[in-house]
């Protein structure tokens, strides 16, 4: 027997918890935030109204459990958070976990019990913008900590340890939110693409084949600060000409010379950043991200080289220090196929792509096989205000995500 989404209650509770944290200038859920934490109230209320038995994990993670037919199984995970970036968007992440509750109620309505344990998770703060921390609930679940987990200060001073009791976690117990690859049987994430490919193919589904590295470096010049007016050009150390030529280079090794598969300057910070003074410091925020570890190593080589003839060039000193190096995290065949089959099932297109940025499914991939499903983001579009993805398009990612539910039950 078919089981069905209800696209509206779907939407409907989607845009209920879009209006949690909404202001002018987008999504303002960040997490541990008071409104994070409303957010966090109203997902668990529909996880109870859906039959879910709800409690809060050593991480903060939020988990709804419905009981399979065979006690013996393991769990079949779906997944998500609801914490945003500040001014972020509707749909990053919510989706996932609207959907996930969606899936939960529409087989209770069938009515329809699976042989194996659900669990709904909705983690803390994914995006890492709290504690410049990120995947904090998902790392814990794998038991991924690391001691900067642990000591994490935030920009206001607090630290993790003294908020994580805000959202019901506990970092001295953070151990105990750790799962065992035997107690779960797979995960299953619905998420917005973040990118233009789905919505200019006219694609509605999207097979996730794996999630993107990510290399950051932070890259510090030194030159001389002098007066602007009175220092002639050819005796100047200059720090921010090289810093240009840094950000040029970034670009030309994704772009150009296709070392990896895309490149970023994000940050810049120049000292003493005045208009009358020759910069004599500047800080550069450089990441890469590709699928293959091979081609992040390439861009890094390419990077340090370039930085060294610069430093020449411009007689000024560049230092290169690698940051974050987050593994790749190809996405198995057969889950691929399982997302796939699922589409089928629907009766919509779909198309293999990898994931560009960071999900929950790439540090729970560590203690079980994970899969994706992606759907269009109108414009590519994301992590800002205009984040737009269509209701037929959200209930068309719920009901693959039903869908894959079913086929990795049975199968």
């Amino acid at each position: 027997m078919t089981v069905a989404i209800n696209a509206a209650r779907l939407n409907d509770h989607l845009t209920a918890l879009g209006q949690i944290g909404r202001d002018d200038l987008g999504m303002q859920r960040v997490a541990f935030s008071h409104l994070d934490i409303a957010g966090r109230n109203y997902v668990s209320g529909l996880m109870r109204a859906a039959g879910l038995s709800v409690r809060i994990d050593a991480a903060g993670n939020i988990i709804g459990r419905a009981a399979g037919s065979d006690p013996s199984l393991p769990a079949i995970v779906l997944g998500s958070h609801t914490d945003t970036v500040p001014s972020g968007g509707q749909y990053d992440g919510a989706l996932g976990v609207i959907a996930a509750i969606e899936v939960v109620h529409a087989l209770r309505d069938a009515p329809r019990t699976l042989r194996h344990p659900v669990e709904v998770m909705v983690f803390t703060n994914e995006e890492g913008t709290s504690f410049h921390r990120w995947l904090l609930g998902s790392r814990a679940v794998a038991g991924l900590w690391e001691a900067e987990d642990f000591a994490a200060v935030a920009d206001d001073g607090a630290t993790l340890a003294a908020r994580l009791p805000d959202i019901g976690g506990n970092s001295s117990r953070i151990e105990q939110a750790r799962r065992r690859p035997d107690e779960l049987a797979c995960y299953l994430e619905l998420h917005i693409e973040q990118g233009p490919t789905l919505h200019r193919g006219g694609f509605p589904i999207g097979v996730v084949t794996g999630i993107t590295g990510r290399s950051v470096y932070h890259i510090d010049i030194v030159g001389e600060a002098n007066h602007a007016g009175t220092t002639p050009m050819a005796l100047r150390r200059d720090a921010m000409p090289a810093a240009a030529q840094i950000a040029l280079a970034v670009r030309r090794i994704a772009g150009e010379m296709e070392v990896c598969r895309v490149g970023t300057v994000g940050s810049m910070d120049v000292h003493p950043n005045a208009g009358n003074v020759i910069p004599g410091r500047v800080q550069v925020g450089v990441e890469f991200r590709d699928e293959r570890m091979e081609s992040l190593a390439a861009a890094e080589v390419e990077l340090r080289r370039t930085a060294a003839e610069l430093a020449h060039a411009e007689q000024v000193a560049i230092t290169v220090t690698a940051q974050r190096n987050t593994p790749s995290v190809p996405i198995a065949g057969n889950m691929q196929q399982l997302i796939a089959d699922a589409a089928g099932m629907a009766g919509l297109a779909h198309v293999s792509l990898p994931s560009g940025a960071g999900h929950d499914a790439q540090a729970i991939a560590a203690v079980t096989p994970a899969a994706m499903v992606f759907v269009p983001s109108v414009g590519g579009i994301s992590h800002a205000p205009a984040e737009y993805t269509t209701p037929e398009d959200c209930a068309n990612g719920a009901q693959v995500l039903l869908n894959a539910l079913l086929l990795a039950d049975a199968r």
